[in-house]
């Protein structure tokens, strides 16, 4: 059986973070142009300079893990790490915003762990993380329109659509491809 662990990066997972948060890119700017027909033009590569927004004191990240306990005979399964190993299987981050509003960015699933349940431990510590660590009161995210199965996992924990919001990095020429969420903490 794999076990899903969520926790925070430390300075030794730089390396990964910036590997899975380019993933994430490389994925999402090649799903927006076969999506809309057009480039985004953005460079997919993460530098430890991009993760700056994302470091304590106003955000931290995150780093999923899948892995089989000691023992468990997981390994026999395709794609599954050896007994007492984990693998990297996903990421995000959270941004501190103005006046209790936390945000979440870059939270990427591969595609290999997708539906095994990673991204909704990922999404239920982050949302933890945003009370306990920041005391915030409202959560919000973007998230482009082609990402439906994310859409249902936003959903599922009550996110609500809402309009865009201040401080969105999405260029308001392209935010009618967006969709913008909020969930309220209180």
């Amino acid at each position: 059986m794999e076990r899903n662990q969520v926790r925070e990066t430390t300075d030794q997972d730089e390396a990964v973070v910036l590997q899975l948060m380019t993933e994430y890119m490389t994925w999402a700017l090649a799903t927006f142009e076969q999506t809309y027909g057009f480039a985004m033009g953005l460079d997919a590569r993460h530098t430890s300079a991009d993760l700056d927004t994302f470091r304590r004191p106003t955000g931290l990240m995150a780093l999923a893990e899948v892995g089989s306990p000691s023992g468990d005979d997981g390994a026999a399964r395709p794609g599954t790490p050896r007994p007492g190993t984990k693998q990297p299987a996903g990421v995000a981050a959270l941004r501190a915003q103005d006046d209790g509003v936390v945000e979440i960015k870059r939270m990427f699933v591969r595609p290999e762990h997708r539906g095994t349940h990673v991204g909704s431990a990922m999404l239920d510590w982050l949302l933890e993380r945003s009370r306990a660590d920041f005391g915030a009161r409202t959560v919000r995210l973007d998230s482009n329109r082609f990402m439906a199965g994310a859409h249902r996992l936003y959903e599922s924990r009550g996110f609500v659509e809402r309009t865009p919001y201040p401080g969105s990095e999405i260029p308001g020429e392209l935010q009618h491809l967006w969709r913008f969420y909020e969930l309220s903490l209180d």
